[in-house]
C-alpha cells in the first residue's frame, strides 16, 4: 500500500485508510483519545497504538467472575511435621 506525505500547517501528515483503522479497532467515527507512540528504526517509521488501560485493568475485563488467586481454594491436607497454620 503506498500512502503519500502531505503539508498540515507546520508539520506533515500521512492519511491513514480505513481499513488499516478497521484492523486497529478505531471508530473512523471518533478519534477521541486514541494516540499512538511513534518510533525510528533506520529508514522505517512504526507507529504504536498506545493502550490506555492496564493490562491488570484489561485482564479484569475479560474476567467472568472466578477468583483472582485460585490457588487460595486448593487444599493442601493435614499438616505433617511441626507446621503451624
Amino acid at each position: 500500500m503506498k500512502l503519500n506525505l502531505a503539508k498540515w500547517g507546520n508539520s506533515a501528515a500521512i492519511r491513514i485508510p480505513k481499513r488499516i483503522l478497521d484492523e486497529l479497532n478505531i471508530d473512523s467515527n471518533n478519534f477521541e483519545n486514541i494516540s499512538f507512540d511513534i518510533d525510528i528504526e533506520g529508514e522505517k517509521i512504526i507507529l504504536k497504538k498506545k493502550q490506555e488501560k492496564t493490562k491488570f485493568e484489561l485482564l479484569a475485563e475479560q474476567s467472568k467472575g472466578e477468583r483472582l488467586n485460585p490457588k487460595l481454594d486448593i487444599d493442601w491436607g493435614n499438616s505433617v511435621g511441626k507446621e503451624v497454620w
